[in-house]
């Protein structure tokens, strides 16, 4: 595992061998699991093994719409992917099957200090993009 996040009293991570994400509520000392990318909206897919994690924190900790993004590895399109608190997957980006990307890992997911752009990379090809929302919003 090499994905760890932590929010709220609720520590994430990911088991690259089974493909799934933990969900460990130390609060209450219960914990949940799932297989990643098993409700997926929209085009895209999470077939590959999770790698990185980051927890969607901002300042309205109300605000439902909180995101646990991942990296994936291992896949003829890796890509960055988003889980919703609701078990909603959605892509952010993927490689095309069998170009440039095919076959290697993204890594390193940050976030800008006002959330506003989303930092990812490929490993092998040393590729690092800058992400920003269309409609110039921070991301949750």
């Amino acid at each position: 595992s090499e994905g760890i996040a932590y929010h709220n009293s609720t520590l994430y991570f990911v088991s690259k061998t089974i493909k799934t994400i933990f969900m460990l509520d130390l609060t209450d000392m219960t914990y949940t699991s799932e297989r990643t990318g098993s409700n997926f909206q929209g085009q895209g897919s999470f077939n590959a093994q999770p790698d990185q994690i980051i927890k969607s924190v901002h300042d309205h900790d109300d605000d439902d719409r909180k995101y646990i993004y991942f990296t994936e590895e291992g896949n003829t399109a890796p890509g960055a992917h988003a889980r919703d608190g609701e078990g909603t997957y959605y892509t952010l980006f993927r490689a095309i099957p069998g170009g440039r990307f095919s076959g290697d890992e993204t890594v390193g997911i940050a976030f800008s200090p006002d959330r506003k752009r989303f930092y990812c990379g490929y490993q092998e090809e040393g590729v690092l993009f800058e992400i920003t929302r269309e409609d110039g919003q921070m991301f949750n």
